[in-house]
């Protein structure tokens, strides 16, 4: 799947390949498909093609803001957890 560039919000260009997107877009059909997947657990690699296919979609703010918000708090474990490491 060819993303546009001006959807490209990332530091870092994220790939969506068709399997991706028949795998993640039910995921966006609601907050019930939503929730689920973010209470499964779901890798920040496939937060950032979320955002980038709700931006290119529907672009519901509020979707948004809850992947953005998983995404953070991905980042600030894995932040946390590497300065966890120095500090013991």
């Amino acid at each position: 799947m060819k993303i546009p560039q001006k959807y490209q919000v990332f530091d870092a260009p994220v790939e969506v390949t068709h399997k991706d997107e028949e795998r993640l877009k039910v995921h966006l059909t609601g907050w019930n498909r939503l929730n689920e997947i973010l209470l499964l657990g779901v890798n920040e690699l496939d937060l950032r093609r979320l955002v980038v296919m709700e931006v290119s979609g529907s672009r519901r703010m509020t979707i948004i803001n809850r992947l953005l918000s998983r995404l953070a708090k991905l980042e600030r474990k894995r932040i946390t957890d590497r300065i966890s490491k120095l500090i013991v």
